[in-house]
């Protein structure tokens, strides 16, 4: 079986992207993901918005610093797909407001606690130029492929690796040259007083994570390589 790893050049891509990438995050379960998109009563409804959505974010990207990439099979089906981006930190980013849910939601309130808690988290620990990868599917071997055209990339700017992963990940970011630093807990702004019953169903979810690296121009080494921040 031959596959194919190419630098999405067209919009249209994303009409085969959407689908693959909606039915891709079912398995395995992905807790964090209903906070970054809204919900949709049917399948076809929840694919029809990311592939808008996707082509609205890739026309306004920075072709310099954004690249999407995805993975065909012998029969020109795209089986994975990811977006890199050179993210160089900066004092004082604007907080995430969760506009998918409803102004006044336990949802929002609960998702913009929760996504700028990790952003806050990254933010006390990253604060050099680096790679980061925002989407990334596992599947016969694309995911593998999809994160070592990252890390190369890093590699020719001369830039770290960083990773937000899932546990369910980790393992495939490590076999791709990344190391595990430590685990990403779930925001504490994730805790109030007299949590409703919505609130107490949304912090049931493991919404825990991995904080994953890899140095400039090699892969980590275990038990030798520290991240900046560990230092």
């Amino acid at each position: 079986m031959t596959l194919k790893l190419s630098v999405v050049q067209s919009a249209t891509d994303f009409d085969k992207i959407a689908p693959m990438d909606h039915d891709a995050w079912k398995i395995p379960y992905n807790p964090q993901l209903k906070h970054f998109r809204p919900q949709f009563p049917t399948r076809e409804q929840a694919i029809a918005y990311a592939r808008e959505n996707s082509k609205c974010r890739f026309e306004d990207r920075d072709p310099e610093k954004q690249f999407w990439l995805k993975v065909e099979d012998e029969n020109e089906e795209v089986i994975g797909a990811a977006q890199w981006a050179v993210n160089i930190p900066a004092e004082g980013a604007e907080r995430t407001v969760a506009s998918w849910y409803p102004e006044g939601s336990e949802e929002r309130e609960f998702a913009e606690r929760f996504i700028n808690g990790l952003w806050g988290f990254l933010g006390e620990r990253v604060t050099r130029p680096h790679m980061v990868v925002h989407v990334e599917h596992r599947y016969r071997g694309a995911g593998r492929m999809l994160i070592k055209w990252g890390t190369a990339k890093a590699d020719e700017l001369g830039i770290e690796t960083v990773i937000s992963s899932l546990h369910s990940a980790r393992g495939a970011y490590e076999k791709s040259g990344l190391g595990y630093i430590e685990e990403i807990p779930p925001s504490r702004d994730l805790e109030v007083e007299n949590p409703s019953a919505k609130w107490k169903e949304l912090q049931a979810d493991d919404l825990s994570g991995c904080l994953m690296w890899r140095p400039v121009g090699r892969d980590f080494v275990v038990g030798e390589d520290k991240a900046p921040w560990q230092e």
